[in-house]
């Protein structure tokens, strides 16, 4: 049963969250507190798998209890339940939340994003990995990322095709936008997976102060990160993006498989964070066997970067969509039947086709689940999307 914790300095609010969320008892073993202090100490007693907290309270606010709770328990998922806020606001609050949730909140809605993030942890075991993740406020990007982007929200009138156009070739500036234009602090009446309308829908000047002077993008040495190439894992990301645009015909999903393949590989860095010198032996293992990566981590470490990745961007709040074809990409028939079963073929085909440098392999040498495309109604596109990954490899597409 997932342990969760509400803070909230209203009398009102928290009764009000009380009977909203009665008929989850069954399930959920939930607190309700009036202040930073007592859910500090109610965290003292038991750990929480979960804690929602309103932005302005008295003594301590949201921001500075996120950020005891980041400190102290970084496996804790960490959500801002806040009304109309000051941009200054949001930025403070960013590095310490994982979501945004907007006040007066539909309990629908409250109850559908605390049932997801919940959901979320059954991906991952306890353990360092989870400690790591639940402590990134960033992710690194190569340092030529990050130059572009401050170079070109310097400039007098910064040009929003330039900015997408580097956010794009970036999955972990990809992910960090995305977790803040999904947060429903924006109230957006679906999940947004569009890097372009990311972009174009936060507007420039949230950009600006993003890119300038919140801290929320870092940058990092591809030699920091043991076991994991940052620039070869950028390349795959970009060219598995670019294919999976192609993949999906449909121009309402062309850009959520865009995104997905920019991202489905994120959990190698997580990886590489968590165990360091361990995930190097993983690299070593898959060049010289000539394995799969995940199947070399699953063998090392208990845990592949699919789950470790899906993890990450699950509790950013990312849409489902692109959450399960990340975790289930490399062993689809473990999907449960659903809307995502074409994006997650697509990814599925795209990744085990093009093998990249990541995985110091061959192109083409992973197996198919063959069952599962068949099943997902994709089998027909095969000779299609085989021939767009025979286009990539031999670098025949723009």
């Amino acid at each position: 049963m997932n342990r969760l914790l509400f803070v909230d300095d209203e009398p009102g609010i928290l009764e009000a969250l009380k009977n909203s969320l009665r008929k989850q008892r069954g399930r959920w073993d939930m607190v309700f507190v009036a202040s930073g202090a007592a859910a500090l100490q109610e965290m003292e007693k038991a750990p929480f798998d979960l804690v929602v907290s309103d932005m302005r309270m008295p003594q301590m606010d949201g921001a500075e209890l996120l950020r005891r709770v980041k400190e102290r328990y970084p496996a804790t998922a960490r959500m801002v339940l806040s009304g109309q806020a000051e941009q200054s606001e949001i930025l403070r609050a960013l590095p310490v939340t994982h979501q945004f949730l907007s006040k007066p909140c539909d309990p629908e809605q409250l109850l559908s994003v605390i049932d997801r993030t919940c959901g979320v942890y059954s991906l991952l075991r306890k353990g360092p990995a989870q400690d790591v993740i639940g402590a990134l406020d960033q992710l690194p990007s190569l340092p030529r990322s990050y130059t572009d982007l401050k170079r070109a929200m310097e400039k007098p009138q910064p040009d929003i095709a330039e900015v997408t156009a580097i956010v794009q070739n970036d999955p972990a500036m990809c992910i960090k936008i995305l977790q803040l234009v999904n947060s429903s602090y924006f109230g957006l009446a679906r999940p947004m997976s569009s890097i372009r309308q990311a972009v174009t829908y936060l507007g420039l000047e949230l950009l600006k102060a993003l890119a300038l002077s919140a801290h929320i993008f870092s940058t990092m040495e591809s030699a920091c990160l043991r076991g994991v190439c940052l620039d070869q894992l950028q390349q795959h990301s970009v060219r598995m993006a670019r294919m999976m645009r192609r993949f999906i015909t449909d121009p309402r999903q062309s850009e959520e498989a865009f995104t997905t393949g920019l991202v489905h590989d994120v959990g190698k860095i997580l990886l590489a964070l968590s165990f360091g010198k361990r995930y190097e032996s993983v690299s070593e293992r898959v060049r010289s066997e000539g394995l799969a990566c995940h199947e070399i981590e699953e063998e090392l470490l208990g845990v592949t970067h699919a789950e470790v990745g899906a993890y990450l961007l699950g509790i950013w709040g990312l849409p489902f969509p692109v959450v399960e074809a990340v975790a289930f990409h490399h062993r689809p028939s473990a999907f449960a039947a659903g809307e995502g079963a074409t994006l997650l073929a697509a990814l599925h085909v795209a990744d085990t086709l093009c093998d990249g440098p990541c995985d110091g392999r061959a192109a083409g040498v992973g197996a198919l689940d063959r069952a599962f495309i068949e099943r997902s109604g994709c089998a027909a596109e095969l000779p299609r999307w085989r021939a767009i990954v025979a286009d990539e490899v031999a670098g025949r597409i723009a």
